[in-house]
């Protein structure tokens, strides 16, 4: 169980370290391919590019994990401790809607092109598995939103204001 915890727990680091780590490795054989033959690999760049873009996402969840995603917090300095949580609980409470209202618009985004697919030039990849990076990123936010504020609510967790403008979530 302590396993599945940690697993859980570090889930976007190691998906983004894994996906760095991957594209870094694809780049320098793409380079050392090119300087010695001459040629590209083609579907190694398609790769990277889709591997970038679920590496991005991920590491959106990851900043809302650790607290340092960009937030205006200047005017929560000046409001009482209680007004600072309510205020808060308000914007991670509208950021959760509009994270559902992009997982839905995602979801029927992938539904549509079970019916007129997309496939990507190089790996005749079908575009959904591409695509779904959207909702599942948004989900994984959705998802460290919800767990700061029950490790908030369990006593674990503070929600104050940091000076680089994030909530701190240790």
């Amino acid at each position: 169980m302590k396993k599945i915890a940690w697993v859980f727990n570090n889930l976007e680091d190691l998906l983004c370290g894994s996906l760095l780590c991957w594209i870094m490795s694809l780049l320098m054989w793409q380079v050392i391919y090119r300087y010695f033959f001459g040629k590209s690999i083609a579907w190694a760049e398609e790769v990277m590019r889709f591997s970038f873009l679920y590496m991005v996402y991920i590491a959106a969840s990851l900043g809302v994990q650790k607290a340092i995603h960009i937030r205006v917090t200047a005017h929560l300095e000046y409001l009482p401790s209680k007004a600072r949580i309510v205020l808060l609980a308000i914007t991670d409470s509208i950021w959760l809607v509009f994270n559902a209202f992009v997982i839905m618009e995602a979801v029927a985004l992938l539904e549509g092109m079970a019916t007129q697919p997309m496939i990507s030039a190089a790996l005749m990849l079908d575009m959904r598995y591409v695509y779904f990076a959207l909702p599942f990123g948004f989900a994984l936010q959705s998802i460290r939103i919800i767990e700061n504020w029950y490790k908030f609510f369990k006593g674990k967790n503070k929600m104050e204001v940091s000076d680089g403008g994030a909530i701190s979530g240790a």
